[in-house]
C-alpha cells in the first residue's frame, strides 16, 4: 500500500540476467525484419527500454506474428504517440501519459498481473523511423519518463480515465451515482479547434436502413423517418433517441450508438431532415467525457502543469504512485 492508500499488484520478477538480454536484442531482432537496423539502434537505444525496468509491471502486445512482452512504461510511449497530436505541448502530452497509465492500472486490477494489449502498429513503431518524427518520438518519452509510476485516483481507486479529442465547448458530467470524478467543464477553447464543426449528410433510405438493422422490423419505415424523440444532457450531448414502432411502443438507441451508426464525430449535434436526407451539424470530436485534449493543451500554453490539467478535468482526484 503506498502513502495514497492504493493497492496495486506487482508483476513477478523475471530473471534479470535474461530479461536485460532480450530487451537488449528485441529492437535489433524487430530491425532486422525490416531492415532498419542501423536506423532502429539510434533511434530506440537498448538503455532506454532495459534501464531500471526489468521489475516493472509488464504488458503483452498482441501482434500479427505473436505476442510481444515489454515493460508497460515502454508501451506507453508508443500509445501516447498513437492517441495525441505530436506537437501538442509536453506538458499536455505528461497528462495523457498519466491517463493512459492509469488505463493500464485498472486493467491490472480487473484482471491480474500481466495484461494483453493490442498491438496494431508497434513494430512499425520501432523498425521504420522514417514514419515518425524523431522530435515527437523523443517528446512522447520525455512525457512518459517525467511521469514515471504516476496515475490519477479517486478514493484510492484508480478512475475511468476517458478522454477525447475536442468537446462541444463543455465536457459532460457522469449519471449520478456513476463517475463523479466526472463533471461539466466549460472548454470555451474548443471552439477554435478547426476541427469543431463538421457536417454529415445521410440519405434517407441509408438512415433508415441503419436504423431497422438495429430495432428491428417493428418500426415501420415512415416511424423511423419522422416519428422520432432526441434526448440530450446538459451539456448537449445526445444521450438516447427513441422512435415509436406501429403497436405505439418505444424504441430506443443510445447516443454514442446513433452517433456512430452514421459516422459522427461527436453525439453534439443538430438535425434538419429535408425530403429525401438528413442532415447533421456536429460540434466536438469524441465522447465528451473526461479530459479534452485540445482544450488541456490550451491550458498547457498558458502555463499550467500537467498535474493542473488534470485536475481541472477530474475532481476531487488525487496523483498517485503505481507499484
Amino acid at each position: 500500500m503506498n502513502k495514497n492508500g492504493i493497492v496495486l499488484k506487482k508483476t513477478n520478477k523475471r530473471d534479470a540476467g535474461s530479461f536485460l538480454l532480450f530487451v537488449f536484442l528485441l529492437p535489433y531482432i524487430c530491425a532486422c525484419l525490416w531492415g532498419h537496423v542501423g536506423e532502429e539502434k539510434e533511434r530506440l537505444g537498448a538503455d532506454n527500454i532495459a534501464r531500471g525496468q526489468q521489475d516493472s509491471h509488464m504488458v503483452e502486445a498482441v501482434l500479427e506474428w505473436g505476442v510481444w512482452e515489454l515493460p508497460l512504461e515502454e508501451y506507453l510511449v508508443y500509445r501516447l504517440f498513437q492517441v495525441m497530436p505530436g506537437d501538442y505541448e509536453l506538458e499536455t502530452l505528461k497528462a495523457q501519459a498519466v491517463l493512459l497509465r492509469t488505463e493500464l492500472a485498472r486493467q491490472y486490477q480487473e484482471e491480474g498481473e500481466e495484461i494483453r494489449v493490442a498491438g496494431d502498429g508497434l513494430a512499425a513503431f520501432y523498425a521504420e523511423p522514417e514514419g515518425v518524427e524523431a522530435e515527437v518520438f523523443f517528446k512522447s518519452r520525455q512525457a512518459v519518463e517525467e511521469t514515471e509510476g504516476m496515475i490519477l485516483t479517486y478514493q484510492g481507486e484508480p478512475i475511468r480515465a476517458s478522454y477525447f479529442s475536442v468537446s462541444n465547448g463543455h465536457t459532460r458530467a457522469a449519471s449520478e451515482g456513476e463517475c463523479p470524478y466526472f463533471s461539466s467543464v466549460s472548454c470555451e477553447q474548443d471552439k477554435t479547434s478547426p476541427d469543431y464543426h463538421s457536417v454529415a449528410e445521410v440519405e434517407k433510405e441509408a438512415y433508415i436502413e441503419a436504423l431497422a438493422g438495429i430495432l428491428g422490423e417493428e418500426c415501420g419505415r415512415e416511424e423511423l423517418w419522422e416519428n422520432r424523440n432526441f434526448n440530450c444532457d446538459d451539456a448537449g450531448y445526445m444521450t438516447s433517441v427513441s422512435y415509436s414502432t406501429e403497436k405505439q411502443e418505444k424504441k430506443r438507441v443510445d447516443g454514442e450508438t446513433f452517433r456512430h451508426l452514421f459516422g459522427l464525430a461527436s453525439a453534439s449535434f443538430t438535425a434538419t431532415w429535408e425530403e429525401d436526407r438528413v442532415l447533421f451539424s456536429v460540434t466536438g470530436v469524441g465522447h465528451g467525457y473526461g479530459l479534452s485534449q485540445y482544450s488541456a493543451n490550451c491550458k498547457a500554453k498558458e502555463g499550467e502543469t500537467y498535474e493542473e490539467i488534470l485536475a481541472d478535468f477530474f475532481f476531487q482526484t488525487e496523483l498517485a504512485k503505481f507499484e
